[in-house]
């Protein structure tokens, strides 16, 4: 089984009601991460999948999905994207090593410290 350094997950769930993340172009950011990573030589280092409803479609921008990031510090990070400013959150996160603050997902901030 390989191993991973980072997992990114993008929720890409379509539903009748046009407000879900893949109706908001899921799909096409998690084909961008993809290339992202391939281009950044990350394609063997970090898993990509699919995320089931994240339950954060109705507070995210009309026109952006969820994508959470884990690693390479193994927090998890909520971020709200879409395919035109992904792979500046994936550089910054996953080589530059900070937190692409503008499109963290305020709702979901996770606070490891408490």
């Amino acid at each position: 089984m390989p191993t991973f350094k980072s997992h990114i997950m993008v929720c890409d769930v379509e539903r009748d009601d046009g407000a879900h993340c893949g109706n908001k172009g899921g799909a096409e950011v998690k084909e961008r991460v993809i290339q992202t990573l391939s281009k950044l030589g990350l394609r063997s280092s970090v898993y990509v999948s699919s995320a089931g409803c994240t339950s954060q479609h109705r507070l995210c921008d009309m026109q952006e999905c969820s994508m959470i990031v884990y690693g390479p510090d193994s927090e998890a990070t909520w971020y709200v994207v879409n395919s035109e400013n992904v792979e500046g959150v994936i550089e910054k996160h996953l080589v530059q090593g900070e937190k692409s603050e503008d499109h963290i997902n305020e709702g979901m901030r996770i606070d490891l410290e408490s």
